[in-house]
């Protein structure tokens, strides 16, 4: 976080982040101050995009100015002050270390907005500003990256839905963490194609985000986005089940990709379990309330065995993350989960919710792809309690296998069949030997029993 009276929204992430002057877009305080520090990983260098920019212009930059300085004691950049054009495109700014400071001031103004800054590491050349819509869009399909923290920067708008497509007038980073195609905590790349505008664009929650609805448009943005197919699951235990009597059991839904619930009325500590079968990749939950009971929000805890049940705690984040369920009318809210899980059984847990706790749930992700790669292992009683070990069939004679150390399994298979080769060809030759020595004493044998 930053320190000091003059620091805005900021979000500092371990590769990107976001941070703003206070009051941005309105005009900041007077004579107020706040320092940043950026970091990024060791060995990366640091990428900055001013976004925004309007700080009061004056000799030596006395009414507000922006100071940026490397940690390695490179030169600094600034002070700056001044503003960005609407014509203008961000600004981009190059630091030579892995840290910096980034410190705000402000003397006696009349106007200015401040500013709104982004940035990550040197991997990332395609980071866009937290500003930056689809009317921007160069061409139909795009691959860019959002910085964390674009969620709660107060410019802008989304409409739409992940469903259906965005309206070109959306931010971008924000649709995209509507449609949970990135983590607001994290950042990351998306990759959009632009398409056919629609007639209506539906407003939904989802991710923390409330869409609006929007008319017609020229275009429309889409996001691509990999693991997101509905699962197939059945409910198999809950703490109560309004007309059912609740209980344990399958059968209580069939499988299918949509389980519907409602605790009883007096139910002060409802739950619901759920089993997809087999372990599965789970990258988000959708729940849908009815006009009079629904939840408001919910934990959700995992388990491989439903034994052991692991809170979900999300991304860089050591506490039970909380989602939200409802908001504004809203009963349907897509959570996505960063980071995925691969589980069976997950257990939605209601901490508030309308009347009784009650949804429509459905469970998105996908298969888990199994390793089929080959690996040598020491000789145990059951396979899966053995440590692998990767041996170096080329090099290490067999009485002195390490680990560590991969060969390609098709290599090792080959030396294998040669071997096999060698063997079977010295028998042969062997055999021949024998049958002619044999054949060469019978002989002899036969011309001295003659002579005798």
């Amino acid at each position: 976080m930053g320190q000091g009276d003059g620091c805005g929204h900021t979000k500092l992430g371990p590769e990107s982040g976001t941070l703003t002057s206070a009051n941005y877009p309105g005009t900041y305080p007077q004579d107020g101050s706040c320092t940043w520090r950026l970091r990024v990983p060791q060995g990366r260098t640091l990428r900055l995009l001013l976004g925004d920019f309007d700080i009061e212009g004056s000799m030596d930059c006395t009414n507000g100015s922006l100071v940026i300085t490397p940690s390695n004691g490179s030169p600094s950049i600034g002070p700056l002050c001044g503003s960005l054009t609407a014509s203008m495109k961000p600004m981009k700014l190059s630091v030579s270390s892995n840290e910096a400071s980034v410190i705000f001031r402000s003397g006696r103004h009349r106007s200015g907005r401040g500013f709104q800054l982004s940035y990550t590491t040197d991997q990332n050349p395609e980071l866009i500003s937290c500003k930056m819509d689809g009317i921007s869009l160069s061409s139909d399909q795009l691959s860019v990256y959002c910085p964390a923290g674009c969620k709660d920067v107060p410019v802008g708008e989304v409409t739409g839905n992940s469903e259906q497509g965005y309206r070109h007038t959306s931010l971008i980073c924000k649709a995209a963490v509507h449609g949970g195609v990135v983590s607001d905590r994290l950042g990351g790349r998306v990759h959009l194609t632009r398409g056919r505008g629609l007639r209506f664009y539906e407003s939904t929650f989802a991710n923390g985000v409330l869409s609006k609805s929007g008319s017609l448009s020229e275009h429309k943005m889409l996001f691509s986005k990999e693991c997101n197919g509905h699962l197939n699951m059945s409910l198999v235990n809950s703490s109560s089940l309004w007309g059912r009597g609740g209980g344990q059991g399958k059968g209580l839904n069939p499988a299918g990709p949509l389980v519907t619930w409602t605790a009883e009325p007096d139910d002060q500590n409802p739950w619901v379990e759920l089993d997809l079968g087999e372990k599965r990749n789970v990258t988000g939950i959708i729940t849908t309330g009815s006009g009079r009971f629904y939840i408001e929000s919910y934990s959700l805890l995992f388990s491989k065995d439903r034994k052991d049940w692991k809170p979900y705690k999300g991304a860089l984040s050591k506490e039970e993350k909380v989602f939200e369920a409802y908001s504004d009318g809203h009963p349907r809210v897509l959570n996505s989960l960063f980071p995925p899980v691969v589980v069976r059984f997950v257990k939605l847990k209601p901490i508030t919710w309308e009347e009784r706790a009650s949804a429509e749930i459905q469970l998105l992700g996908c298969p888990v792809v199994k390793d089929t790669s080959k690996t040598f292992s020491n000789a145990a009683a059951d396979p899966t309690d053995a440590p692998v070990v990767s041996v170096t069939a080329l090099t290490t004679p067999p009485s002195t296998v390490t680990t560590g150390q991969t060969v390609p399994v098709e290599d090792t298979i080959l030396k294998a069949v040669s071997v096999r080769r060698v063997v079977v060809v010295g028998g042969v030759v062997f055999g021949l030997v024998m049958c002619g020595s044999c054949l060469t004493a019978g002989f002899w044998l036969k011309r001295r029993m003659k002579k005798a």
